[in-house]
């Protein structure tokens, strides 16, 4: 199910995105990430329309738009590869 992000789900997207983040860019230093979960949770997701994709009755990833832009998107480590991404991109193409 892909639904509009909550505000109280902010945290846990934001730890979502720390995680994932570390994953992909191993070249970064974990510290650079660690340094902008408040920025995250705080000022990036309220600014942007973010929708949550759910697996197993848990969210399992979020995309975030800026009008017609993709700014984020961002699939729980233990998730990835099963098309989830995928699913957000088409959801956000069809409804945009």
């Amino acid at each position: 199910m892909i639904r509009k992000a909550l505000p109280e789900e902010y945290c846990f997207l934001s730890n979502l995105w720390l995680e994932a983040s570390v994953k992909a860019h191993d070249f970064v230093p974990a510290k650079f990430w660690k340094s902008n979960v408040d920025a995250m949770r705080n000022e990036y997701l309220p600014a942007a329309e973010t929708l949550v994709i759910e697996k197993d009755s848990e969210i399992a990833g979020f995309i975030s738009l800026i009008g017609e832009t993709v700014a984020a998107l961002f699939i729980s480590v233990d998730k990835q590869g099963a098309g989830l991404g995928s699913q957000l991109l088409q959801y956000a193409k069809d409804e945009h």
